[in-house]
């Protein structure tokens, strides 16, 4: 089975260890000197605004690709919301 960027970029990504959805593709990183996938670069979403960095997943860490998800292991947890909050109009 053959896949583009642009079709892995559309496919779920499932954490196969909890059976939760981490996200959507954004990007992917490849080592320019062997042409190898190093990483999978997921966006676990959070709104506009409070957008999350992307989880980064190693290759060593993809169970299977399949037509519409890409199964993962060992996912690092998601960083602790963070930020500013914006004060007055929408509270304290």
């Amino acid at each position: 089975m053959l896949c583009t960027v642009t079709e892995l970029c559309r496919k779920d990504v499932i954490n196969v260890d909890t059976a939760d959805r981490v996200g959507f593709i954004t990007d992917v990183e490849f080592d320019m000197t062997t042409g190898e996938l190093v990483h999978l670069l997921v966006s676990p979403g959070g709104g506009f605004f409070k957008p999350r960095p992307p989880v980064k997943i190693c290759r060593k860490d993809i169970c299977k690709i399949g037509e519409q998800t890409v199964l993962v292991k060992n996912v690092p947890p998601p960083p602790p919301p963070g930020g500013r909050r914006l004060a007055g109009l929408f509270g304290k």
